[in-house]
């Protein structure tokens, strides 16, 4: 058995060896020209029979890939969701719902179409001009606003705007800006700012059945123009109140967004009226390590959705129960109060000393720059904690904290800008 991996980047560089081990070889599709640095240095070198890249001429890359026989395809990062989604279609193999409106990557269109599915979505205007934007906002009536592209992916240009000002700055900072994907922004995406308690859930798809992997409770702060800076996530019991106020409401938006096969990552507002949807990307959940994740759950979002991909009637029976965490787990997102040139990675190694210490993972390398962390971009990183005694791992907690405080002799080896 083969299939087709677009862009597999970010956590979707786990994939093909999941997949290995189900004996399903893999080709690779990059679906432009043009990818990141970032995206490409989580590239899994060496794991593919054959790797193409889209130029914009689909009947070409149709040909190129239609020897292969896939069996199915994956998106393996947001930038890979539509192309993933028409070669499905193309190449008559499982796949989502097809729309006219890019539900599944627009903010605006999803909000829409989950409003449409008689579920509530947040207050959504799209637009290029800053007057539309200006006069919704007053008619609104309510800051701060969040602005943000419409089509993007993370915290790629998310702001909390407090005032016009903010608004004006922020709008026109989205539209001089590009995208993940590289795309010039043409329009922006103003929504009404939810309060509550956010979590995301990751699941996994087949037929339009919907199984829900894990549910996250996100911890976060504020950090440039009240942009989310990312503290740390813990998961939820299956039997916490919260899961069962998310569950059908999770499963419905998946239904409104044509969500029918492969994994998705949402983005909830629990709020005191009930829970609201701040995004859906129809792909992995980005940035995780899955063997972490799976001595936690006995399973992990990769597995499942390469279990769910190759053998669908084993996925079925491996997910009868939902799931459920068998010991603590921390995500923690590093968080860098320091701005100049890494030295060195080596005082990174400190996090190894910490009881609970389960992995970690770097978005920097030494010699680069640092940044203070203002946003989730901008964090150097991610440990994971994992202890069956929670108090443990909140001692590591702040431990680590005060880690990325210390200087010298903390994590951070840098030559400081001055």
């Amino acid at each position: 058995m083969q299939c087709l991996i677009v862009d597999a980047y970010s956590s979707g560089r786990f994939l093909p060896a999941a997949l290995a081990e189900r004996g399903v070889k893999c080709v690779h599709v990059q679906s432009s020209p043009a990818i990141s640095d970032h995206l490409q240095r989580t590239f899994p070198e060496g794991a593919f029979t054959e790797t193409l890249t889209y130029d914009g001429d689909l009947e070409a890359l149709l040909a190129a890939v239609r020897p292969a026989a896939p069996a199915f395809v994956l998106p393996g990062n947001e930038t890979g969701v539509d192309l993933a989604d028409t070669l499905a279609r193309r190449l008559g193999l499982p796949g989502n719902t097809r729309y006219e409106r890019r539900v599944r990557r627009d903010k605006y269109d999803m909000a829409m179409a989950v409003r449409a599915y008689g579920l509530r979505a947040p207050d959504t205007l799209r637009t290029a001009r800053f007057d539309t934007a200006l006069a919704w906002a007053k008619a609104h009536g309510r800051w701060p606003l969040v602005v943000k592209p419409a089509d993007s992916a993370g915290t790629d240009n998310v702001f909390f705007c407090a005032d016009p000002v903010e608004l004006c700055t922020s709008f026109g900072h989205i539209l001089s800006s590009a995208n993940i994907e590289g795309a010039r922004n043409e329009t922006v995406v103003i929504q009404e700012h939810l309060t509550g308690t956010e979590y995301f859930a990751n699941t996994v798809s087949v037929a339009g059945r919907h199984h829900i992997a894990e549910i996250w409770r996100y911890h976060k702060r504020r950090g440039r123009g009240g942009a989310a800076v990312y503290d740390y996530e813990e998961p939820l019991a299956a039997g916490d109140p919260a899961a069962a106020a998310l569950k059908p409401y999770l499963l419905g938006v998946l239904d409104a967004l044509g969500v029918r096969y492969g994994p998705a990552h949402s983005e909830v507002m629990l709020t005191a009226e009930g829970p609201v949807l701040i995004e859906t990307g129809a792909r992995l959940a980005g940035s995780i390590l899955p063997h972490v994740v799976s001595r936690c759950f006995g399973t992990n979002h990769v597995e499942l959705t390469a279990l769910a991909s190759s053998d669908p009637a084993a996925f079925a029976g491996r997910t009868a129960r939902p799931a459920e965490p068998r010991t603590g787990l921390r995500y923690v997102s590093l968080i860098s109060p320091f701005a100049g040139r890494l030295r060195s990675l080596a005082g990174f190694e400190r996090l190894r000393e910490l009881p609970s210490y389960a992995d970690h993972f770097l978005g920097v390398r030494a010699g680069e720059y640092l940044s203070p962390t203002v946003d989730a971009a901008t964090s150097p990183g991610v440990c994971y904690l994992l202890h069956e005694d929670e108090r443990q791992i909140e001692a590591d907690y702040r431990r680590l904290r005060a880690l990325e405080r210390e200087e010298p002799g903390g994590l951070y080896e840098i030559e400081r800008t001055r």
